[in-house]
Formats: structure tokens, C-alpha cells, sequence
């Protein structure tokens, strides 16, 4: 090999080696990324779902209480894909552009919590406070799950939210009744105050001391 072309083959070794590793995910977001997200999200098919598959965990249910069944850690990037995917950006690119622009980087955590046997819509309470006194029952409250806690840490840093959301959920009952069936909590973060090269843990406090713990790799995810 000529000497010529070996130096440039070590030249591009060595450079190789020393690039650093870019941000775990794109923030803030060029007008093409925006672009692109969007364009992703409107396609609603099977290249969409294995991109946003990445971004949620689908967690094991417990033995009992609530089911804290998947966590969903969307970046900038992912967060315009799924807004896409959810026409919650408007009918263009321009508009997502434009949305973009308006509301900023955001980082979306979204947890899905569902009923169990024993832990269901109905509260079972004594109908007085006598002893061995007949069970009644109570509706629980659809705000229910104002009563948990949820926090992000990053290396035992906890990460303060923007906001947070709750929606409570309902279903069908075989009788035609709607049930409550539990509930989506969102919290927003603003993307500055996340490390990208640095683990994610999102963690849930329920009842009985229980607690969920969801770790995302950020540097795995755009």
C-alpha cells in the first residue's frame, strides 16, 4: 500500500476514534427534524409504531393495587412524531413547524394506570363504624390518581416537571355501563432540563408502598 494512502487510512481511524458521541436526542429541533417527525407520525403504519415502540416500556402487572402498565419517555424528536400521529399538530408540516416554534422543545413523560381486582372503580367501605356491620360500597373518584406520586430522577437528581396532567379512563361494562378503568398522567418537562447522555429513572409511587420504577437509556433514543 503507498505511503500516501496508508497516512490517510490512519487519519481516518484516528478521527474515527475521537469524534464524541452526539446528543442522545436532537434539541432543539431543526426545521428538517420537525419536518421529518411529522411526516413520520402521518404515516400511522407499521414504520411509526416500531419508532414509538422504542420510546414505552410495558411494565409486568403487581400482585395487587394499581397496574402502572406502560411509561412512555417522549424527546422533542419522538414527542412531534406521536403529536403527529395523533393530528394534535395541524394539517401541514408548516404547522408543526409553527407549533414547534410556539410551545419549544418539550419532553412528554406519559404513564398508563389501570384497575385491578382489587383495586377497581368500586371502594368498599362498613355502611357504620360498628364492629361486623354489613359492607358498602363507593364510586372511587376518577381524580384518583392525584394520590400517587410521580418524580424523574437522573443520577439521584430529581428533575422538577413544567406541568402535570391526569385524564381518567372508562370502559364498557358487559351491562352497558361506563366504568372508570384508571387513568393517563402526563408530565412535561422542559427539554434544557434533561441530561441526554445520562439514564432516566421515572418512578411511581402508588399505595401500600408501592412503587414503580421505569429506566429509559436516552442515549439509545433521538
Amino acid at each position: 500500500m503507498p505511503a500516501l494512502l496508508r497516512s490517510c487510512f490512519a487519519v481516518l481511524a484516528a478521527t474515527l476514534l475521537t469524534v464524541s458521541p452526539s446528543p442522545a436526542f436532537d434539541h432543539p429541533l431543526s426545521e428538517e427534524a420537525v419536518r421529518e417527525a411529522y411526516f413520520l407520525g402521518q404515516r400511522r403504519d407499521e414504520t411509526t409504531a416500531n419508532f414509538l415502540n422504542k420510546y414505552t416500556q410495558r411494565l409486568a402487572p403487581p400482585e395487587s393495587g394499581p397496574y402502572i402498565s406502560y411509561v412512555s419517555f417522549f424527546t422533542p424528536y419522538a414527542n412531534a412524531v406521536e403529536l403527529s400521529r395523533q393530528n394534535q399538530l395541524g394539517g401541514s408540516a408548516q404547522d408543526a413547524l409553527q407549533e414547534y416554534r410556539k410551545h419549544g422543545s418539550i419532553v412528554r413523560v406519559v404513564i398508563t394506570i389501570e384497575f385491578t381486582a382489587n383495586y377497581n372503580f368500586l371502594i368498599e367501605k362498613p355502611t357504620n363504624s360498628r364492629s361486623g356491620s354489613p359492607k358498602g360500597y363507593q364510586l372511587r373518584s376518577p381524580d384518583f390518581w392525584r394520590d400517587f406520586s410521580y418524580r424523574v430522577f437522573q443520577k439521584d437528581q430529581a428533575i422538577p416537571a413544567a406541568n402535570m396532567e391526569g385524564q381518567a379512563s372508562y370502559g364498557t361494562s358487559d351491562g352497558g355501563n361506563s366504568n372508570l378503568t384508571g387513568a393517563i398522567v402526563t408530565l412535561y418537562f422542559d427539554a434544557e432540563s434533561i441530561a441526554p447522555a445520562d439514564d432516566a429513572d421515572v418512578i411511581i409511587d402508588t399505595i401500600n408502598n408501592q412503587q414503580v420504577i421505569a429506566t429509559f437509556n436516552l442515549t439509545s433514543l433521538r
